[in-house]
């Protein structure tokens, strides 16, 4: 098969330093059409002429994915040999740096005297091939006039229009998620991270085929695995400023659809009721939007204040040594399009208490307790269970590494390239 894969979402998050969520979904497929037999990938930039840039640099860099052809014209390439030439040469001088960003800007405005018009993507480039897939911006119109070309698109979630009120940047998200859905018909095909965000899709847009939205599951890194080194346990907290007693770990960007504040709220209800007082709350992750509600909820914590830990950014190091030493990983998110953190503390073996919305219950199926996401006594109790019962947290511990068991990314790799495979 010959697939036409649209990198532009890796060059954003390449050039915006912001490798998570889509991003990495994006690389994964990637790497996956890289290694598959079956597959013969050609590259593209489609989203904006200021991508292409972006992109082309992401691939210069990223050797994983040597000698995939990328899809071009003579300016294109043109920018290919000299950004590669400056940014590969080894040469840490001062100037090199700065004629480096030079042609960075020249190129930049180059491209902004262009015609509004102008794409790096070529139809000429698209006869002859199979596929066209999309892991993230709306579908190319140069694809729509290529005869037998299947057009793909993945879909993550629909927080934009079910859940505006949790977006910093509604009316941007609002544009980007209705330029992807305008560039749909029921011709085409759609790849959902999830049965959730596959009935969310249908039920909000009604022309699309269902025989064609196609759910492939994501995966967890094999940067988390049940980490048994309590040495490494006790630096990791050490590092991170966590007392050497047991907490708990909630893990997010630090933003309302996380529902954080119910978890800190709980936490003091818990501990002041059952007279803890070898329990901590840790909670990981970089600040996001809106999130001074979280820290004004820490801070009337009184006499518990100390017993929150915030620990900013968590090296990817140090991820799996962080979930394994805690007695109970607490996610009571609102929303999620798949939700990875409850799937990467089930592969490090750590009991898992999450929401019963969306997502979630497919991803932790019997094997974590669902809640109500504003269920606090429930949340108490289910914590001060874990908490008093060492059984139960080693038998939800088994639970979760099997659980966890049942993703991988070869498996949503096969899911993708299946899909493809189906529309020929």
């Amino acid at each position: 098969m010959k697939i036409v894969y649209d990198i532009s979402v890796l060059g954003t998050g390449y050039y915006g330093n912001s490798r998570a969520g889509i991003f990495r979904v994006a690389e994964q497929i990637a790497y996956g059409l890289h290694s598959s037999q079956e597959c013969n990938p050609f590259f593209c930039t489609a989203f904006s002429p200021e991508s292409l840039i972006h992109s082309i640099e992401y691939l210069i860099h990223e050797d994983n994915l040597v000698g995939i052809p990328y899809l071009s014209g003579y300016f294109e390439k043109l920018i290919y040999k000299n950004l590669k030439n400056l940014v590969k040469k080894d040469d840490a001088s001062a100037a090199h740096k700065f004629l480096t960003k030079v042609w960075r800007k020249a190129l930049s405005h180059f491209i902004s005297l262009q015609d509004s018009n102008y794409t790096p993507l070529y139809e000429r480039d698209l006869y002859g091939k199979d596929i066209f897939h999309s892991p993230f911006y709306a579908l190319p119109k140069e694809t729509k006039a290529i005869k037998g070309l299947q057009r793909f698109i993945t879909v993550y979630d629909l927080i934009p229009v079910l859940y505006p009120d949790f977006f910093k940047d509604l009316e941007a998200q609002l544009e980007i998620f209705n330029s992807i859905i305008g560039s749909l018909t029921p011709d085409d095909w759609v790849l959902c991270i999830s049965r959730a965000t596959r009935n969310d899709l249908l039920n909000h847009v009604k022309h699309l085929n269902p025989d064609r939205v196609i759910v492939t599951h994501l995966a967890a890194s094999n940067l988390f695995y049940f980490c048994k080194d309590l040495e490494k346990i006790r630096l990791t907290k050490k590092k991170y400023l966590i007392p050497n007693e047991r907490y708990i770990l909630s893990l997010s960007t630090l933003e309302p659809r996380k529902n954080i504040s119910h978890v800190i709220r709980s936490f003091c209800q818990l501990v002041k009721e059952q007279k803890i007082s070898d329990l901590n709350l840790v909670l990981a992750g970089s600040k996001g939007w809106q999130y001074d509600s979280i820290f004004d909820d820490i801070d009337s914590a009184g006499l518990l204040r100390d017993r929150i830990i915030v620990t900013g950014y968590v090296d990817d190091e140090d991820l799996a040594a962080l979930y394994s030493g805690a007695l109970a990983f607490v996610y009571p998110s609102f929303y999620e399009g798949f939700g990875l953190p409850p799937l990467e503390a089930m592969q490090c073996g750590t009991p898992v208490i999450t929401s019963n919305t969306s997502s979630l219950p497919e991803v932790v199926g019997a094997a974590g307790i669902q809640l109500d996401p504003f269920d606090r006594e429930g949340l108490c109790q289910s914590i001060f269970e874990l908490y008093r019962r060492p059984e139960l947290r080693e038998e939800m511990s088994l639970k979760s590494i099997n659980q966890a068991k049942n993703f991988s990314w070869e498996t949503f790799t096969q899911g993708t390239i299946n899909a493809y495979k189906k529309s020929l």
